[in-house]
């Protein structure tokens, strides 16, 4: 029997929420809704840095808070497709209403459900840069 996956469906409300908290350009606010989102360890890797904590996710997409990123976004392109503590999605980054990179984060779940590791590629293909515009 075919059963609908409303674990998965939370998650991707989840992250939608947390990909919005992490443009939020109050930094007491945005920490807050980040923390709310992901557990007090968690680890994002991007191809430039890793960062610790809930901290460090807000610190990696600082840059999208810069005036002359504005307006800035990060989007879900794609279902969050999961299992045994595992997730994957494909994502776009939108600054000034444009699409200037798109790619891929796989993560993990812990124990309790929280989400504990991002490992973000850029660009859908391997070998492909996700940046749409040089110097991004």
């Amino acid at each position: 029997m075919f059963r609908r996956n409303h674990q998965a469906e939370e998650l991707a409300l989840r992250i939608d929420h947390l990909m919005t908290s992490v443009v939020l350009r109050d930094d007491e606010a945005r920490l807050d809704a980040v923390t709310t989102h992901v557990a007090p360890d968690v680890v994002y890797v991007s191809p430039r840095a890793v960062f610790d904590g809930p901290a460090g996710l807000s610190e990696a997409f600082e840059r999208l808070r810069r005036a002359d990123r504005q307006p800035a976004s990060l989007r879900r392109t794609s279902a969050v497709d999961s299992h045994h503590h595992y997730f994957r999605f494909s994502w776009d980054r939108v600054e000034r209403g444009a699409v200037v990179m798109s790619g891929w984060i796989f993560g993990s779940l812990d124990e309790s459900g929280a989400i504990d590791r991002f490992v973000a590629f850029e660009g859908l293909e391997p070998g492909q840069s996700g940046d749409q515009h040089e110097g991004r």
